[in-house]
């Protein structure tokens, strides 16, 4: 893509989630109609994979600005299938279709962040300016699709040099600088680009974000939610160089503040005390492609080294408490194309490794994994053909010298038919292993100190995932009347989670085991939309059953995930061409969750509003001013993807859990040189 694009034609382009359509729409938009979304960038729009065994929703930049999104819970707002726990960036966990990120293959420009550093903090760190895309892919999906993707992965792509300058320009910036009411928050971003040489460019970019303890619905304080954001990024890409195209990427992110030990959770004077607390990530990314024309020629080679640190101190006793994840990698592969030009035969023959080491200083755990993948992909007529299968070699080296150590086979299979009057039908069936698991880092030494005992069970097994959907979508246009467009999705979808590593401490002995029994995702993603001129509306809809190997539901199980009531939402956006504004209202809805083990609560249901508008002022292109107000009606609530604390007299904890941010009104100014 080489045209930029104005601030509205890709909003509504990934919408993917809902709920009821309301005659207040046009009055809550308006509210914001004065101002607008942020930097316009050259993206990609919602894309579907080819072997559609599962839909890839891509969130591209234009909508992360549009949402002035500063944490992940912000990019994934609108995908369905993605949850985030947590309030804060500090406290993020990912989920997909209940199952929590450390059974997800999450990687940046291909960097694996698959390290357990501390179930509580996030892993993540990512700074959303940066990214050009955040694409899901919800179940273990191709084999080429990377390892230990046993729910599914998340892939992010950050921004290269030509993604943001005009045509015609070799050099440029953009300065931003944004608000939110709810934390006291203040946010710059400089980023500064050129073209060093013809189809050679140069990116950098830095932020910063300081917060207070940001106020609930209802205006009390939420303690241990304040906190300082850094971000540091380089990035040179060669493209098209011939047949050639490189990209190498440098990123620093820091989180720092008072949190919680367990930022996920409500603060509690003996249970949740607070710390001084640093978070930091280091990635380097060397991304290479060679396209030469051949059709038997088609290479893409990467490498990678991420380093996470996590560094605390108790405020009220001094004790520290530090650990680190480091993983290095790499990814080769070539596609091959044969035969009829009609079938479009593509073969992806390839190799990838990974290696994770989780340490306290003083004790660590290794984890490695290689892998040999075959897959291909074929039309036949209107049938769209993937099957394929990976071969992983790992092993795991726990604290005490015992080893997880064994080779699997996980093949897939999907298929696509275009029925005919813009009807899909489509089923898949993959499996996927993950036999390179340590612990998280915090707790490698669990079990290893002076008078303790740590056993591995023998016969430990790999964790093994099996997932089936099935599904059909239809697409149409002209059907109230001759300019109108239309679309309907629905999947059924069922994840088997196998042979779950977990560990359980008795006195002063550790024993790590395989759980018994399996644990299953199961349930229903549908998606509706309808559009009429410069109007877009998505309705979309979430129902699954996460059951444990007891077939109790599960909730804020560590490792595994977390159960949430039906999840509603409604996106309704109208954009102008003149002039260049997006104005937009959308609420999110959780059912009430009662399907519950009797030691937990049940979860109250929710719904929020969030209205949003960008503008670019005809006589000033440069400059694009964002608006909106989330949390609209100043709803005092539990997010259900957040922690929970149950009473326990013993450990001194009550009953509560950490309250949602309340209205909170967000304002943006961009200005590109």
């Amino acid at each position: 893509m080489t045209d930029r694009l104005s601030p509205c034609v890709a909003a509504s382009a990934s919408r993917a989630t809902a709920f009821t359509p309301r005659p207040l729409v046009a009055a809550i938009a308006l509210l914001c109609a004065s101002t607008a979304n942020a930097e316009t960038l050259q993206m990609d729009t919602l894309q579907i994979e080819d072997d559609r065994l599962n839909a890839t929703a891509v969130i591209d930049s234009e909508e992360i600005a549009l949402h002035q999104a500063h944490d992940l819970k912000d990019v994934f707002r609108d995908t369905p299938s993605v949850t985030v726990g947590g309030t804060t960036a500090s406290s993020e966990m990912i989920y997909v279709r209940g199952l929590e990120d450390t059974n997800l293959n999450i990687s940046v420009d291909g960097a694996s962040q698959n390290g357990y550093l501390f179930h509580h903090s996030s892993s993540f760190n990512i700074e959303p300016e940066l990214l050009k895309r955040a694409e899901v892919q919800a179940g273990p999906g191709a084999a080429d699709n990377g390892p230990n993707a046993l729910g599914g992965s998340i892939k992010f792509v950050t921004k290269d040099a030509q993604d943001l300058l005009e045509p015609g320009e070799t050099f440029g910036g953009m300065v931003k600088g944004s608000t939110e009411s709810a934390a006291d928050a203040v946010k710059g971003t400089l980023s500064v680009y050129g073209e060093v040489a013809p189809n050679a460019g140069l990116l950098f970019s830095t932020s910063a974000r300081n917060s207070d303890d940001y106020r609930t619905g209802g205006g009390d304080e939420e303690e241990g939610t304040g906190g300082h954001q850094r971000s540091y990024f380089g990035k040179f890409s060669l493209l098209d160089q011939g047949a050639h195209s490189l990209r190498i990427s440098a990123e620093h992110n820091e989180d720092s503040g008072i949190y919680c030990t367990r930022p996920n959770m409500e603060c509690q004077p003996f249970n949740n005390v607070k710390v001084d607390t640093e978070l930091s990530r280091d990635t380097y990314t060397a991304n290479y492609d060679y396209e030469p024309g051949s059709r038997l020629v088609d290479v893409h080679t990467n490498v990678f080294h991420t380093k996470t640190e996590l560094d605390r101190t108790t405020v009220s006793t001094g004790a520290e408490l530090n650990a680190d994840v480091e993983s290095y990698g790499g990814d080769l592969n070539n596609t091959f194309r044969f035969g009829p030009e009609d079938m479009n035969n593509r073969l992806t023959l390839g190799s990838d490794y990974v290696y994770d080491e989780s340490s306290t200083g003083s004790f660590d755990e290794k984890a490695r994994n290689l892998a040999l993948y075959a897959q291909h992909r074929m039309t036949l007529g209107a049938v769209d053909l993937s099957f394929g299968a990976r071969v992983d070699d790992y092993k795991t080296e726990y604290a005490n010298g015992e080893t997880l150590d064994d080779t699997d086979v996980s093949p897939n299979a999907s298929l696509n038919w275009r029925v005919g009057g813009g009807v899909e039908l489509f089923t898949g069936y993959s499996t996927a292993v993950r036999g390179n698991k340590g612990r998280e880092a915090i707790l490698a030494d669990d079990g290893v100190g002076v008078g303790e005992t740590l056993t591995v069970e023998p016969g430990l097994e790999a964790e093994t995932s099996r997932s089936t959907e099935v599904g059909a979508r239809w697409k149409g246009n002209d059907l109230l009347t001759q300019r109108d467009r239309a679309g309907l999705e629905v999947t059924y979808f069922d994840t088997h989670f196998d042979n779950y590593i977990t560990d359980e401490t008795l006195g002063s002995e550790t024993t790590i085991y395989n759980m018994e029994g399996i644990v299953t995702s199961k349930g229903v993603e549908a998606r509706a939309t309808y559009g009429i001129g410069g109007w877009d509306m998505t309705l979309g809809y979430l129902t699954m059953d996460l059951e444990d190997n007891q077939g109790e539901t599960v909730v804020d199980d560590m490792g595994l995930g977390n159960q949430t009531g039906d999840r509603w939402s409604l996106d309704n956006r109208y954009t102008f061409v003149d002039p260049q504004m997006t104005i937009g209202w959308t609420v999110t809805a959780y059912e009430r969750l009662t399907d519950l083990p009797d030691d937990q609560s049940e979860r109250a249901g929710y719904a929020t509003h969030d209205v949003y508008a960008s503008w670019v002022p005809r006589d000033m292109q440069d400059l694009t001013l964002t608006a909106g107000i989330y949390n609209l009606f100043d709803k005092e609530y539990t997010d259900q993807n957040t922690y929970f604390l149950e009473p326990n007299d013993r450990r001194g904890i009550t009953t509560g859990a950490i309250t949602s941010p309340g209205r909170d009104v967000r304002l943006s100014v961009a200005y590109r040189f």
